[in-house]
């Protein structure tokens, strides 16, 4: 299981509340929503999706396609992108709604604040499920920075990121700072131009 960095802390599920004065309700209501993330039981982010659409909630569970070996053959296998994590889209009054969800362990905060992931990393993360059967995952740190690099043509078209070699493979990284977790996926060289840096070399 993936951890966080010491100075992460969680946001335990507080007490139900049984009377709300209608100026509270109004004044949360009038929150601006902020992209959360939510710390799930373990093969349970699937689930939690499930319940938290139920609950209208605007959830989201990046995925990946991987192949695993089924004895004699090889099976195409849909899994969670970031093992017990999830993404939901909330207000402070929904926010506390995720956490009284069964299956919600907890809400992920740092320097004791509760963690926001900005819209344009969750954008990213949504322009890679086009291509689910290219994601993995890697920790923070990774390998010395190097190109920042955009995708020109192809179905990522448009994601932004960095480049780095892994065992004489050149990947294209999109970092995602609120969980300390990064993408890793493998493109053509063909398919991006450099912003800065030097050029993506053939993998």
């Amino acid at each position: 299981m993936l951890g966080f960095p010491k100075e992460y802390r969680t946001d335990r599920v507080e007490p139900k509340t049984h009377a709300w004065t209608m100026s509270r309700d109004t004044s949360i209501s009038k929150q601006r929503r902020r992209w959360r993330v939510f710390y799930t039981q373990p093969r349970a982010e699937k689930r939690c999706e499930e319940r938290l659409i139920e609950r209208r909630i605007d959830v989201f569970l990046p995925k990946r396609v991987v192949r695993r070996q089924w004895k004699d053959r090889k099976k195409k296998v849909v899994e969670p992108l970031f093992r017990n994590y999830i993404f939901a889209h909330v207000d402070e009054a929904e926010r506390l709604r995720v956490l009284q969800t069964q299956g919600i362990v907890r809400c992920v905060s740092f320097g004791g604040a509760v963690a926001e992931v900005p819209a344009d990393e969750v954008s990213q993360i949504k322009l890679t499920q086009k291509e689910p059967e290219r994601l993995d995952v890697v920790d923070f740190p990774l390998p010395p920075p190097g190109a920042e690099v955009l995708v020109e043509t192809g179905p990522l078209e448009g994601l932004r990121g960095e480049v780095i070699e892994h065992r004489g493979q050149a990947y294209l990284v999109v970092r995602i700072h609120a969980i300390q977790q990064a993408l890793r996926i493998n493109l053509p060289a063909e398919w991006v131009r450099v912003e800065s840096g030097a050029a993506l070399r053939s993998a």
